[in-house]
């Protein structure tokens, strides 16, 4: 074969397995050897030895030393890009044969504000479902003006919004965000350093339906300045109404945390500021599982990583937030206690997929037959048959059924075949892709 400058081919001299996979990212979410070996409980010695192999079968240092201190090499990025793509996929595989084969699962029902709230769970969904794939994550859109009651009434186990504090559920409030006054550019007082609302009482309103929590605040303040407000529009769609409002089309009320900069509006703070509260809620006396932890824990930290909120402090969020610190991180079985006591599930570092395995069993399903993927693999029928036994263990399902001397797939089974093709296109990929050094083929 004709070497390019420049390329190289991986070459395994044994099959892929996925669980170095996820050595090798801890290694780089950790920065260092010591760190890593005590995040996948192994030996500082033995994960260095597993380094140095998989540096050395490919020709190239994966990580650069500084110190104690690692950081992948380019070289190493490319490694570790696929490796993160094959373990999603890998984990998605585990979560979806889970659900196709009815094994036990565990569903969170989430409710958040519509819309902007949708936007909220998708930020969140994947770093969830990589801890928990064995727990299904449910969205349900409620204004903030409802959710206390779903939650008080069983029909969402988690809530996360604005408003007022209920004591009929277990409420935390944590941030807060300004309420801003918006007006067309043209408006006599989008200059003004601040606003109060009774000078808006000949303004014309845009603003959203009687159920939403910012509306609400809108209502009080009218009521306090003694106006009756000029409303030319109203909507439970607050997408529209910020679309209406870009066009100067009226004045309106809005979050700082949703202010959307433009020429024709300006956006000014009240006299006497204002603020909307953001709150976590779930049932009174409920025993948050592990799963609700890193959910509510991950909630919170979207929210405040955003500048335009501000985290608010008392004694009893503090201890709350402490005691989410404290839940662990794993996938887990919930039980009856909280969040402190589990038992545990498999871990991602504890499922380890063998890629020539992985081909057996594609090859069994292409052929419906032991005997012809035998003969096609080289392999005697005996041993792919404990080749077989042993995926099936480690899914907890049977993958094949057998059907007038064939062998079809189960649920199951189509949903490993499909990630077992993508697995192996990946690390495919990942072999005819890699630059190391220039003319150096392996």
């Amino acid at each position: 074969m004709a070497k390019e400058p420049g390329t190289f081919f991986l070459h395994y001299e044994k099959p892929m397995k996925t669980k170095k996979l996820y050595y090798l990212i801890t290694i780089e979410k950790q920065g260092s050897l010591s760190g890593a070996a005590a995040r996948l409980s192994v030996s500082q010695p033995a994960l260095s030895k597993f380094l140095s192999e998989s540096e050395q079968r490919l020709g190239a240092p994966l990580f650069s030393r500084n110190g104690r201190h690692l950081a992948p090499t380019a070289q190493g990025r490319r490694v570790l890009d696929s490796a993160r793509q094959i373990l999603d996929i890998q984990d998605r595989m585990m979560s979806n044969i889970r659900m196709v084969s009815g094994l036990q699962r565990t569903t969170i029902r989430l409710a958040t504000a519509p819309n902007r709230g949708a936007m909220l769970y998708s930020r969140i969904y994947n770093r969830f479902s990589r801890h928990f794939p064995s727990v299904k994550l449910g969205l349900t859109e409620l204004y903030a003006s409802t959710q206390a009651e779903a939650v008080r009434r069983g029909q969402v186990d988690i809530a996360i919004g604005a408003g007022d504090s209920s004591d009929e559920v277990e409420d935390y409030t944590f941030a807060r965000e300004e309420i801003l006054v918006s007006l067309p550019s043209a408006h006599p007082l989008a200059s003004a350093e601040k606003i109060r609302i009774s000078d808006l009482k000949d303004s014309a309103f845009l603003l959203q339906s009687p159920s939403h929590s910012i509306r609400r605040i809108a209502d009080r303040l009218f009521a306090e300045a003694g106006i009756s407000p000029l409303i030319v529009f109203e909507s439970g769609d607050v997408l529209l109404l910020d679309s209406l409002m870009q066009q100067g089309v009226g004045v309106g009320l809005v979050s700082q945390a949703h202010v959307f900069p433009s020429q024709d509006v300006a956006y000014r703070p009240l006299d006497p500021p204002v603020y909307q509260f953001l709150h976590i809620r779930f049932p009174k006396g409920h025993a948050l599982t592990p799963a609700e932890c890193f959910l509510i824990r991950l909630l919170m930290k979207e929210r405040l990583s955003d500048p335009r909120y501000t985290a608010v402090h008392s004694e009893k969020l503090d201890a709350f937030t402490a005691f989410l610190q404290s839940a662990p991180r794993q996938d887990s079985l919930p039980q009856p206690g909280g969040c402190g006591r589990t038992t545990p599930a498999a871990r991602p570092q504890d499922i380890s997929f063998d890629t020539d395995v992985m081909r057996y069993i594609l090859g069994i399903a292409e052929e419906g037959s032991l005997t012809k993927a035998a003969d096609r693999f080289y392999l005697s029928q005996p041993a792919l048959s404990r080749y077989l036994h042993s995926v099936e263990s480690l899914v907890g399902t049977p993958l094949f059924n057998r059907s007038h001397n064939r062998l079809v797939p189960t649920n199951a089974g189509i949903v490993f075949a499909n990630s077992a093709r993508n697995i192996l296109q990946l690390e495919d990929d990942l072999k005819r892709s890699v630059q190391i050094f220039p003319g150096r083929i392996l």
